[in-house]
């Protein structure tokens, strides 16, 4: 299990989180992505957040959080709220064990006369038997929100490790340690160093003069006698700056400008267990000089449970009407960050779009948000300059456009994030996308390169899938509901050109949906995903496993608009492990819908 902002950790894998995101989303999927919350409870009340297993929540960004309205916090199933505060005192030091540092409030934008502050809360806040925050008061419709936080199936919360690596975060100044060498980039492939041994690269360090140009310089680093490297990507662009060179002083990068040169380092760690490569391959006619040095550790990694360090990089136009894609991976690991350049903007600001992560072959994203700005921890696009462990944008194109708005989209922006709080987890892929503009309608030059920890193999695999439209289907499964069976003509939330589905599936009010699922005797643990109808209320159900209680399947969210969704449940492994098939009964109070399971184990 990774440490809470212990960059060593990064590199090791683990079965046992879930990363989701709540988020003020458009359910439209136009551009008002304020004031959407999970459900109403009153005119004057909403869920902001829920979940009824064992989690913890690691980030809460909100932008022009409200004066007057209300957060609730009730753990598992309390009357009483644990903490209580203002939306805008929940930054400010209202909340008595959930303020200090990480938890901060800040000016992060340009626009106009708007008061372009935001709020970030990295302390974590660990619950084992449910949370539900509450917003109250007239004012809540004018926030943006998104919350990110983990699950764990087998209702265990990890150990987050030492309090001081998460405060050194916030307060470290990085000095970097590795002894610099000179290299002659003369040829089309150059070699850096070689190492046939066990290590891990805990540095990595660039020092150039800062008038060069070195776009056409690309790193090629292989790990473990890899035939396709891992890292292969501009040389600026692994420093997340692939325009100009900025002056960044974060956890994980840091870049200084001094005398003509920058100096530039990456501390992500990069494991190796029999061999690493890294050359540099010019693309350019011109020859260079560089000066390179990299710090190696000794490795004491499980090969089993660690990924190898990859980063993808894109770049070009975006296209109209389709998500810029970040990147799709297949097999085992987690996103640690990614970093992100629009070159250029037309007819509107290119940093409206929102983020939607598929994880795990879902059809709609898990992690949907409410504009790019907001991914990386701003609001209100133009921004300024700001840096964090975990976020930053580079450059203030208000600034260099004289402070007017449209003069901004003339200059490249460079933003990045990574994910220390929580690496984005998945066991059988993951697709990143962001949209270009409000509806993927602005002409831009995107640039963007992923930070992952990857293993080839997959932690999932699909072994069994029940059509509820199929009698041969239903039968073959025992499938039994006390509900009724009904036809459903909609749109999966996912994509907005996608046609409409019609599908027949069942609606089930206060009453039991059994059915039998095959498994993989050898699993690490099982996922049911079923498509559901999220134009109603689905109450929360009761799952059970062979007569044994598994967890509550939380489906709270509401979108007229885009009727079809998925949602996962995890059963844990103590409930799955030897058996070739699982007896599933669900139980629910209220309105259950769904219309095919797919199991994943």
């Amino acid at each position: 299990m990774y440490e809470y902002f212990d960059l060593m950790s990064l590199p090791i894998l683990s079965r046992s989180r879930r990363v989701k995101q709540v988020s003020s989303y458009d359910r439209r999927y136009e551009n008002e992505d304020w004031g959407h919350y999970l459900y109403d409870i009153d005119a004057e009340t909403s869920v902001i957040f829920e979940d009824s297993g064992c989690g913890c929540i690691k980030s809460i960004w909100m932008a022009v959080p409200p004066k007057e309205a209300f957060l609730e916090f009730y753990f598992g199933g309390e009357e009483t709220p644990r903490y209580k505060s203002t939306f805008w005192g929940f930054f400010n030091g209202e909340c008595e064990g959930l303020s200090g540092i990480g938890n901060t409030f800040e000016e992060r934008g340009h626009w106009e006369e708007a008061d372009c502050r935001c709020g970030n809360c990295f302390i974590q806040i660990p619950y084992e038997n449910g949370l539900r925050i509450i917003a109250r008061g007239v004012e809540k419709a004018k926030c943006y929100y998104h919350i990110m936080y983990e699950s764990y199936a087998d209702g265990v919360i990890p150990d987050f490790g030492k309090k001081e690596i998460y405060e050194n975060a916030f307060s470290e100044k990085r000095v970097s340690k590795a002894r610099l060498e000179k290299y002659e980039m003369r040829g089309h492939y150059n070699d850096l160093i070689t190492l046939e041994e066990p290590g891990v690269i805990s540095e990595m360090t660039l020092r150039v003069p800062e008038d060069a140009d070195i776009s056409k310089l690309f790193f090629y680093i292989c790990f473990d006698h890899a035939r396709v490297p891992q890292i292969a990507c501009p040389v600026p662009a692994l420093f997340a700056q692939p325009c100009t060179w900025e002056d960044i002083d974060s956890y994980v990068l840091t870049s200084k400008r001094e005398n003509g040169y920058v100096t530039t380092s990456l501390y992500l760690p990069m494991p190796f267990f029999e061999k690493v490569y890294i050359g540099i391959v010019n693309l350019s006619k011109d020859p260079y000089d560089i000066e390179f040095g990299v710090v190696i550790d000794e490795n004491n990694y499980n090969r089993e449970e660690t990924g190898h360090f990859y980063a993808d990089h894109r770049e070009g136009p975006t296209v109209l009407f389709s998500d810029w894609n970040i990147g799709e991976f297949y097999g085992r690991g987690h996103v640690v960050g990614f970093s992100q350049s629009c070159v250029k903007g037309v007819g509107g600001s290119y940093c409206e779009g929102n983020e939607h992560f598929y994880i795990d072959g879902e059809r709609t994203p898990s992690i949907n948000g409410t504009g790019t700005e907001d991914i990386y921890l701003g609001c209100y696009w133009p921004n300024m300059k700001y840096e964090s462990p975990c976020a930053g944008c580079l450059t203030d194109v208000y600034i260099k456009g004289d402070c007017d708005l449209r003069k901004s989209l003339d200059n490249p922006i460079m933003y990045y994030r990574y994910f220390l709080d929580m690496p984005i987890a998945f066991e059988n892929g993951i697709k990143l996308d962001v949209q270009h503009g409000a509806v993927d309608q602005n002409f831009s030059d995107y640039t963007t390169t992923c930070f992952s920890y990857r293993q080839a193999v997959s932690g999932y695999r699909q072994t069994d899938y029940i059509r509820l439209s199929s009698e041969a289907s239903r039968e073959m499964h025992g499938y039994r509901a006390d509900g009724e069976e009904y036809t459903l003509e909609g749109r999966l939330e996912s994509d907005m050109r996608a046609r409409p589905l019609l599908e027949t599936g069942y609606k089930t009010e206060k009453g039991k949906i059994c059915f039998k699922v095959a498994i993989d005797p050898e699993n690490d643990g099982v996922v049911l995903r079923r498509l559901y109808d999220q134009s109603v209320f689905n109450a929360n159900a009761k799952v059970y496993v062979d007569g044994e209680l598994a967890g509550v399947w939380n489906t709270c969210n509401i979108n007229t608009f885009f009727a079809f969704a998925d949602s996962d449940f995890h059963i844990p492994k103590r409930l799955t492990m030897g058996k070739g098939s699982l007896d599933i009964e669900i139980v629910t109070d209220g309105i259950y819908t769904d219309f095919d399971y797919t199991v994943l184990s």
